[in-house]
This record gives structure tokens, C-alpha cells and sequence, in this order.
């Protein structure tokens, strides 16, 4: 019997879920640029592209947990724009 919910996934096709604060750890094991967990949640929170709504996201006490098999695209298809001001957007 697996210890954790995600142990043994890749055999039986299950999620493999994971929390934000496990997300950076796995983005720079997949060879992508790493990300806070704080920024993770403002994502989650901000980006209309996120893959998985916060409200729809699976929920284990206080944490949020979410498919990496999902989440994985999203960061490998997702364009950066470091030091770009989002307060000072115009409206059009």
C-alpha cells in the first residue's frame, strides 16, 4: 500500500498530485526555470490560463492540491515577461 497519494501513480495512471510549495522543486527537476510557491499561488490566483481553477482544485485540510501532469504544460507553454510592471497596464 502506497504512503502517500501520489506514490505509485505512473503505475496506475492516477494524478500526481502536488501542493504549491512542491512546485518549484518540480519545475527545476523538469528542466524548467523555477517558480516560488508564492508565485505559483499568485498565478493561480491572477492568470486566467491557469489550468486548474482554485475553487475546483482539490483540497486536503488548508492545502491545495493539483495534477502535475496538468500543471506541467502550462509551465513549459507559459511566456515570462520578468520586470514587466502589471500595475501600470493601460486599460483599452
Amino acid at each position: 500500500m502506497p504512503d502517500s497519494p501520489t506514490e505509485g501513480a505512473e503505475e496506475t495512471g492516477g494524478p500526481e498530485l502536488i501542493s504549491f510549495a512542491d512546485i518549484p522543486a518540480r519545475l527545476e527537476r523538469a528542466g524548467l526555470k523555477r517558480v516560488s510557491a508564492q508565485r505559483c499561488r499568485q498565478l493561480a490566483e491572477e492568470d486566467p490560463n491557469w489550468p486548474v481553477p482554485l475553487d475546483t482544485a482539490m483540497k486536503v485540510g488548508r492545502m491545495r492540491l493539483f495534477d502535475w501532469r496538468v500543471l506541467e504544460p502550462y509551465f513549459r507553454e507559459r511566456k515570462t515577461r520578468q520586470g514587466q510592471r502589471t500595475d501600470l497596464r493601460r486599460l483599452e
